[in-house]
């Protein structure tokens, strides 16, 4: 025999009673009635109230553990889909956003590269009338010749070269330099005058589209050098790519003359994005330089 109180008035009285011996009640309505804290539904509380309550805890801790473990894995999910739209978005336009300038400055800019292009191009044809027929392509000298070519436009101008534009110059004679430790230096030495992420980021665009990388390819040497240029040394590994993998982009091949090529265009184009990023500061004092003959 149980006892049990009564929904009435609250008697302790037996379960088998057929009613109250206090009020009359039926038993029927104190056995249902509900007993505060009695969760095991045994009409007392007790132990086995309190495993009931611990197993109820634990089952809706579980459930806000799992709640909570979903929409982590769908903000971690959300982040990564925004940070993979970034790179992309940095593959296909990163560099491409010259800083706008109006009508006249953005013509007297583009006088000036095709000017920066032509004492390029001059100083390679006066480099070819000194070779023969058997060796018509630039060696790893005649391509510093040609990059000092560059610098001295600038420093007859501003007195000095740009980080930009010797960044470009470094990251040209990384294309005929004779061993991959002497690339890997150029390289290094890029990102140190780049004048920062921004910087160096212009110049990479130039390069990239001149080797014609593809968008997976030009993000992943983007984010390393820009990283570089961020983080500085420790910058120089990016989610385990090291300097030595990177400087594989820029490495030669066994057409010496193929190699010409490449050098001619990365110097072009990494220099005309160089140009671009140091316009806005330099324009007024560049273009000078298209109205007489450029330096050698």
């Amino acid at each position: 025999m149980a006892m049990i109180k009564c929904g009435e008035c609250g008697r302790d009285i037996s379960d088998k009673a057929p009613a109250c011996v206090g009020c009359g009640a039926p038993v029927e309505t104190a056995r249902t009635a509900k007993v505060v804290g009695d969760i095991d539904g045994d009409g007392k509380v007790g132990m086995g109230d309190v495993k009931a309550a611990f197993g109820v805890l634990g089952s809706r801790a579980a459930d806000l553990a799992q709640e909570a473990a979903s929409k982590g894995k769908e903000m971690l999910k959300s982040q990564s889909q925004k940070d993979a739209e970034a790179v992309k978005a940095m593959s296909q336009g990163f560099g491409d956003a010259k800083p706008t300038l109006s009508s006249e400055s953005d013509r007297n800019c583009s006088a000036f590269k095709a000017a920066l292009e032509s004492t390029i191009d001059a100083k390679y044809a006066e480099i070819m009338r000194g070779k023969t027929d058997a060796d018509r392509y630039l060696t790893y000298i005649d391509g510093q010749i040609l990059t000092a070519s560059v610098r001295n436009v600038f420093k007859g101008t501003l007195r000095a070269t740009p980080p930009q534009v010797e960044a470009a110059c470094n990251l040209s004679d990384a294309i005929l330099a004779p061993s991959n430790e002497e690339r890997q230096r150029l390289l290094k030495t890029a990102v140190g005058a780049g004048g920062g992420a921004a910087g160096i980021g212009m110049v990479i665009a130039g390069v990239g589209s001149a080797l014609g990388w593809g968008a997976s390819v030009f993000a992943g040497v983007s984010a390393f050098f820009t990283g570089a240029a961020v983080a500085g040394p420790i910058g120089w590994m990016v989610g385990g790519v090291t300097l030595a993998a990177m400087a594989a982009y820029f490495a030669t091949t066994s057409d010496k003359h193929k190699d010409t090529d490449r050098f001619l265009k990365v110097l072009k184009s990494s220099s005309a994005r160089a140009v671009d990023a140091i316009w806005p500061e330099h324009g007024d004092s560049l273009f000078n330089v298209v109205k007489r003959e450029p330096s050698a």
